[in-house]
């Protein structure tokens, strides 16, 4: 692949113009197509605070730095691979200059802050659709191959144990495999690569309505343990809070890390053979997004997350996106990304009176992610 190339100076031009052609270094280079590019690039600078490129995230690079890279080691349609992405700079360098794209992170905040780049950069694009087409997918480094190798009707038990639910027993309740303090419970199947779909959403919901307890009591709500719910499926979950009145929580299955000091120390006195996995399964819990707000000028409100409640234990709110204009599908973020004062009071202006459909997205440093939608009439 030919190396890049950089404009020769005036005087290097007024040289090959004496030689007849002949550049720098004695080769026949069209005078146009300038000289090689050096193998130090000093006239690529680094981000400053002020920058409108820079998002806030703290290992964030150059646009122009990874444009260089890409165009240097790529042609149009090429994958690009960057397995510790960060804030997303190189998928959106590569979809905007045409490549495709593989990108990861350990940070579920770098994921969803990546996403949501994509997503903006494909509208800047104009591209022929409204929403590039990727999937988000969340993997752990774990051990979860003996759980996954489960039949079903022990990992279920099992889950429900670790969870400290009780596992119901009532066969006129299919749909609902346990209770935890009179919630109904429902468990996802023990492949680790299944993804909850809005289909089970609602089939379990509609168990819950069928269930005893909802027909005698207040009781409106249920909790779905599962691997990684579709965006189908939250969808359908919110469809059915708003509609239904039943309030369906996901609490996304975790195991304790390999590389964890607990679990080394836990294969170094037990065979992997005859461990107990059940004290190393974790539940990462979405947080109880709050989102209060207020009038500050015409059309001008403040928004404040400061009452959202964080369920993992030791965890702090770690971003917080919010969506202006959401369309009930894909989350956009129209105030960007708050990475430094995550809980800070936001302040927003409407480009008209009406009613606006707000969301707001908060991630905690634990893997938790929960998201508040919300009506505002805007005046």
């Amino acid at each position: 692949m030919e190396p890049p190339n950089v404009p020769y100076s005036e005087a290097s031009t007024k040289l090959v113009e004496k030689r007849g052609g002949v550049s720098i270094d004695n080769r026949e280079r069209p005078l146009e197509r300038g000289a090689h590019m050096p193998d130090w690039w000093a006239d690529i600078n680094s981000l400053q605070t002020w920058s409108p490129e820079r998002i806030g995230y703290p290992t964030q690079k150059p646009e122009a730095l990874i444009e260089r890279i890409i165009k240097a080691s790529t042609q149009e349609g090429d994958v690009v691979a960057d397995f510790f992405c960060g804030g997303g700079t190189t998928p959106a360098v590569a979809q905007r200059l045409g490549r495709r794209w593989i990108a990861c992170d350990q940070s579920r905040v770098a994921v969803a802050v990546t996403a949501d780049r994509l997503i903006r950069g494909a509208q800047q694009l104009q591209m022929d659709l409204a929403v590039p087409d990727f999937t988000v997918e969340y993997w752990g480094v774990y051990e979860a191959r003996r759980l996954s190798q489960m039949p079903e009707g022990e990992f279920r038990p099992f889950i429900l144990r670790c969870f400290a639910a009780t596992p119901n027993t009532d066969p006129n309740e299919p749909g609902i495999h346990g209770y935890k303090h009179s919630v109904p419970v429902w468990v996802c199947p023990p492949d680790a690569r299944y993804e909850v779909r809005h289909t089970d959403v609602v089939a379990f919901a509609n168990a819950v309505r069928r269930s005893i307890r909802y027909q005698q009591s207040d009781l409106r709500e249920g909790i779905m343990l599962g691997w990684a719910f579709t965006p189908e499926a939250r969808e359908a979950a919110e469809q059915l809070r708003q509609r239904a009145g039943v309030d369906v929580n996901f609490i996304r299955l975790e195991l304790v890390r390999i590389d964890s000091p607990r679990f080394r120390q836990h294969v170094a006195s037990l065979s992997t053979d005859h461990a107990d996995y059940e004290n190393f399964l974790t539940f990462v819990q979405p947080p109880r997004v709050e989102v209060g707000y207020e009038r500050v000028a015409p059309l001008t409100y403040r928004f404040d997350v400061s009452d959202t409640v964080v369920v993992n234990p030791d965890a702090k709110i770690l971003n917080v996106q919010w969506d202006f204009d959401y369309d009930g599908r894909q989350f956009r973020s129209t105030q960007g990304y708050a990475l430094s004062k995550a809980s800070a009071p936001v302040v927003y202006k409407f480009p008209r009176a009406g009613k606006f459909t707000i969301a707001c997205k908060v991630q905690d440093d634990k893997g938790g992610e929960g998201m508040w939608v919300g009506a505002v009439e805007v005046r």
